[in-house]
């Protein structure tokens, strides 16, 4: 019920905007009709036709809209004084065949107020005013003016009308199928904002819920309560499936979404393209068609962004997932969780695909220097896993978008009795004083940073019998972090 009320909310919202618009436009249309008038009274002294005429359709016309205001009934007066300006041309013209292809243009002006029943009184006056002027001429009536010709016969008129209410059922339906894709588009542009909302929402709800369940998780790996921990990586959960099953849905709109409608409404205009040009003119016949065809290519191109953005979205949300997987694991395994062994060549692998799409997205070049064969250590594979992920996400953070080289290796070999895992990257770099402090709990050099993350990776690293240091030559010179493991 809240939706469909703010759609229409929405929707009058637009369609006054729309009615405002167009009427702007009347206001200088409507006098370049009264001059036009004026200015065809000089063929054939018509001056009185010129004012009278003329200014009473201007008269009609304004004390509606005047009138009633909040009445959409000076729009169809409107359509009426525009049959009215043809007919007024044609007896000022003296049956000048010319002058018919005014209600044609008017008939197109109408499409601005995207209401194809405005069509409906300029045809029924075209129809009378061809019907009773032509019977009369036909009987002998030679001031009606209303054809240069001495005979005007009922197949010409049949012809003549038919022409007409097909010019004016396209101008009809290209004012429906405009007021319609803006309902669509106002439709998909609450939707995305309510998504929008949702997902910052949830965003804020999943930031908020992450800075809780670091401080949660820090007091449980000290104290040993890992119950509290996995509610809080529960509840994260939850954030990013929510926040996953917005995208779902807003990805069913777009498959729901047919842009072949408009780009087969542009096919139409193109191939009408000859009686428009007749109508309007080869100008604003083109310009037409070219309209609506940008309007479907751009469409087009829309969809295909925001599929593109959907798609990555995704991928980025089932990268959460596994890592959350991978922290219930670490939480629910404890100390006395079985060691087995462990291939770190594996482990690596698996935590690169994992980053896979953050490392495409800056565009990090990443190099791996493992062989074949590597000896295995006894541990705790999904600890092991949470230590690498969280040494390449400090390298993907420390490399800035715009550097020239960027660059992160992983290195593993043996040296005497020892497994030794390298990471370096080339990004900002540290200090020596930084250096020696980031493994302390609660020290970070990030804005966001809880302190936790490199603590957390020594505890596990010592954990399995190994040290772990971080050193840099300087602020721009990279960082490099090595492990050593005893075999």
């Amino acid at each position: 019920m809240q939706k469909e009320s703010e759609l229409r909310l929405h929707t009058s919202a637009f369609r006054l905007s729309v009615k405002k618009r167009s009427d702007k436009l009347m206001n200088y249309f409507l006098p370049g009709f009264f001059l036009t008038g004026l200015a065809l009274a000089f063929f054939y002294d018509t001056w009185l036709i010129a004012f009278g005429v003329g200014g009473f359709s201007l008269l009609a016309y304004y004390s509606v809209k005047l009138l009633l205001p909040d009445s959409e009934l000076y729009q169809y007066v409107l359509s009426a004084v525009l049959a009215i300006f043809m007919a007024q041309y044609i007896y000022q013209m003296h049956g000048l065949f010319e002058m018919h292809f005014f209600a044609f243009i008017g008939s197109a002006i109408l499409i601005t107020y995207q209401n194809w029943k405005l069509q409906i009184p300029m045809l029924v006056l075209v129809l009378i005013h061809h019907a009773s002027l032509g019977y009369l001429q036909n009987i002998g009536f030679d001031k009606v003016y209303f054809t240069q010709l001495d005979y005007f016969a009922l197949q010409a008129y049949v012809i003549h009308i038919l022409l007409s209410a097909v010019i004016f059922f396209t101008c009809g339906l290209w004012g429906y199928q405009l007021k319609k894709y803006s309902e669509i588009q106002i439709g998909q542009v609450i939707e995305m904002g309510r998504i929008q909302q949702e997902a910052a929402l949830a965003a804020d709800a999943q930031k908020k819920e992450q800075e809780q369940q670091a401080a949660v998780l820090d007091k449980a790996v000290a104290q040993g309560k890992f119950d509290m921990a996995s509610d809080v990586l529960h509840d994260i959960g939850n954030a990013v499936v929510g926040f996953g099953s917005y995208l779902t849905r807003i990805r069913r709109m777009q498959d729901q979404e047919k842009p072949e409608n408009l780009q087969n409404l542009a096919v139409f205009f193109e191939d009408q393209h000859p009686v428009m040009a007749s109508a309007l003119g080869e100008a604003r016949a083109n310009a037409l068609v070219t309209m609506l065809n940008g309007i479907a290519e751009t469409q087009k191109i829309n969809q295909e962004e925001i599929a593109n953005s959907i798609t990555e979205q995704l991928s980025i949300i089932n990268q959460i997932q596994e890592i959350l997987h991978i922290q219930r694991q670490y939480i629910n395994g404890q100390e006395t969780q079985e060691r087995k062994p462990v291939n770190l060549r594996h482990v690596i692998n698996d935590c690169v695909s994992m980053l896979f799409t953050a490392l495409d997205k800056s565009a990090i070049a990443v190099s791996l220097f493992m062989p074949e064969e590597l000896p295995a250590i006894k541990g705790d594979r999904t600890r092991l896993m949470q230590v690498i992920l969280n040494l390449l996400k400090n390298c993907i953070e420390s490399i800035d978008q715009q550097a020239r080289e960027k660059s992160i290796s992983l290195g593993v070999h043996t040296e005497d009795g020892l497994l030794v895992v390298k990471v370096k990257d080339s990004g900002h770099g540290l200090e020596p004083a930084t250096a020696g402090r980031l493994f302390e709990r609660g020290f970070t050099t990030k804005p966001s940073g809880t302190g936790i993350g490199l603590y957390n990776c020594r505890a596990i690293v010592e954990s399995h019998a190994g040290t772990i240091v971080l050193t840099s030559e300087g602020p721009g010179m990279g960082s490099l972090a090595t492990i050593q493991f005893k075999i």
